[in-house]
C-alpha cells in the first residue's frame, strides 16, 4: 500500500474510532473534519460519503446528513448500506414514502434467496427494523408486524426485532379484548 491510500485509511479509520467515541460534540466535529480529508483524497469513495452521513446525523444536521448520503448512493447505487443510511436519514425527515422506497431498493440489492456470504447480519437486522419502524409510524400496523415477523425469520437471534415486534403484539392482543357495556353497578 502507497503513503496516499496509507493516508487515507488512517483518516478513516480515526474518524470511525471519533464517531463512536461520541461523548462530546469536538469529537464528531474532528471526525467530519477527518472525513473531510479522507474525501479530499478520495471523493468517488461511496464508503467514505457514508461515513460522512453517520457523523452528520449524529451532529443533527439531517439535511447535511442527506446530502452526504446521496453522494454515496450517486457512487454505489447498489449499495445497501448506503440505501439504508438514505431510509434513515429520510425518515429522520419524515419524508417516509421515499424512505421506504430507499428501503425496497436496499432490500432488492441484497440476495435474501441466494449466497449470503459477505452480508453483515446487523445490517439485515438494521434493515428490517427501519422497514417496519416507519410502517409503523405511518400507521401501518399489521405491515409492520409482518415485516418484524420476517425479519426474525432471516436474523432469529435479532433482540432488536423482537423489542421492536413486542408492542405491535400487545396491541393486537388489547384490541381483541371487546368491551361489554352494562354489568353489576
Amino acid at each position: 500500500m502507497n503513503d496516499f491510500e496509507s493516508e487515507f485509511e488512517d483518516a478513516i479509520e480515526t474518524a470511525r474510532a471519533l464517531l463512536s467515541s461520541t461523548e462530546d460534540s469536538a469529537d464528531l466535529w474532528e471526525a467530519n473534519d477527518v472525513v473531510n480529508h479522507a474525501l479530499s483524497m478520495r471523493p468517488a469513495n461511496a464508503d467514505a460519503w457514508v461515513l460522512k452521513c453517520q457523523i452528520l446525523s449524529a451532529l443533527d444536521d439531517d439535511t447535511a446528513a442527506l446530502a452526504a448520503i446521496e453522494m454515496a448512493v450517486r457512487r454505489a447505487p447498489r449499495s445497501a448500506e448506503a440505501l439504508y443510511w438514505r431510509a434513515a436519514i429520510l425518515a429522520d425527515l419524515e419524508r417516509y414514502k421515499e424512505a421506504l422506497r430507499s428501503l425496497e431498493r436496499a432490500f432488492r440489492c441484497v440476495n435474501l434467496d441466494g449466497d449470503d456470504t459477505g452480508l453483515d447480519d446487523a445490517l439485515l437486522e438494521d434493515l428490517y427494523f427501519e422497514k417496519a419502524s416507519i410502517l409503523d409510524a405511518i400507521g401501518r400496523a399489521d405491515e409492520a408486524h409482518a415485516t418484524y415477523e420476517a425479519g426474525l425469520a432471516r436474523c432469529p437471534d435479532s433482540l432488536i426485532l423482537r423489542a421492536g415486534l413486542e408492542p405491535i403484539r400487545q396491541q393486537k392482543a388489547r384490541a381483541r379484548f371487546t368491551v361489554i357495556q352494562g354489568g353489576r353497578r
